[in-house]
């Protein structure tokens, strides 16, 4: 597909009901046209396969209150996921981030049950999972991490140890607030700098 002609194609070409379609794979490029013709227009929109599509982000705001988007595969060159991405979505399940993923954010008040992070990840971004009660299982967060962003991890149903990699540098504010589940002892390591109070 062309970036922006999303639309075009399903409606006039493919002469598709846009509001009828559950299940959607796509291949080429997209833009932000695309992302919001999927998030307004597609109502019935639930499974989504982006791996094949040529996309370094998913932009802000792409599935922002998308309430019927249960799955969602990334596609496999993405570096970036932006703040309200998939916020309040109904995402469920294994996030699997892919590799060479620098930066997430967007998944807040989603009912993800785990998450893989790359080895490649740098940061997490501002309420990235906060909210994401279902999240209910110990973080493996990768060595390559520098920055945990404020309220990161903010009320999500983290639970266990947390251990910090060595490489990061900043801890956000709140970035763990209302984590009443996390246990052990928590090392900060060396690197870090700062710690947002």
């Amino acid at each position: 597909a062309l970036p922006g002609v999303l639309e075009y194609t399903i409606t006039e070409r493919l002469e598709m009901d846009p509001t009828k379609i559950k299940n959607l794979k796509l291949t080429g490029s997209i833009n932000r046209d695309d992302y919001t013709f999927m998030r307004d227009k597609m109502t019935s929109l639930q499974r989504l396969n982006l791996k094949e599509v040529e996309s370094h982000s998913i932009p802000y705001d792409a599935f922002n209150e998308k309430t019927t988007l249960s799955k969602c595969f990334l596609p496999e060159k993405l570096e970036r996921i932006e703040i309200y991405a998939f916020w309040n979505t109904a995402l469920t399940g294994s996030l699997i981030l892919p590799e060479g993923l620098k930066y997430v954010s967007g998944f807040h008040g989603t009912k993800i049950t785990n998450v893989h992070f790359p080895s490649t990840l740098e940061e997490i971004g501002a309420s990235a999972f906060s909210s994401c009660t279902s999240l209910m299982t110990e973080l493996s967060l990768p060595q390559s991490l520098k920055v945990i962003g404020e309220q990161a991890f903010d009320g999500a149903g983290i639970s266990g140890n947390l251990i910090l990699p060595d490489e990061l540098e900043s801890i956000g504010l709140g970035a763990f607030s209302c984590c009443s589940s996390l246990t052990g002892s928590l090392t900060i390591p060396n690197r870090v700098m700062v710690i947002s109070a």
